[in-house]
């Protein structure tokens, strides 16, 4: 289900807003022109996304800086796995994710 998470206003370009959704954590990130949304848990050792380093097309963990494309939560980390990634769309200046 689509649910309204934030006025796209509210979204720095380049980092992350930990939202939740249907009781789901969510990084969102800002980039490019693009709104991305993954699961907000790392899976190395469960820091927020949301708080990481944003940098072309890939977010950093806070806390050991594993890395994950913002375009699919595959991580680049030798059998790092992957982050749920989640439907997003913008409309009237409001974003929305889809669960």
């Amino acid at each position: 289900m689509k649910r309204r998470v934030a006025r796209l206003s509210e979204l720095a370009e380049g980092r992350g807003a930990l939202v939740e959704v249907d009781g789901v954590e969510v990084a969102l990130f800002r980039e490019g022109g693009s709104v991305h949304a993954l699961e907000a848990t790392c899976p190395h050792r469960g820091a927020s996304l949301a708080f990481g380093e944003v940098r072309r097309g890939v977010v950093y963990c806070p806390l050991h800086a594993w890395a994950f494309r913002l375009s699919d939560g595959t991580c680049l980390e030798r059998d790092g796995g992957a982050v749920a990634r989640y439907r997003t769309s913008v409309e009237g200046g409001e974003v929305f994710v889809e669960i």
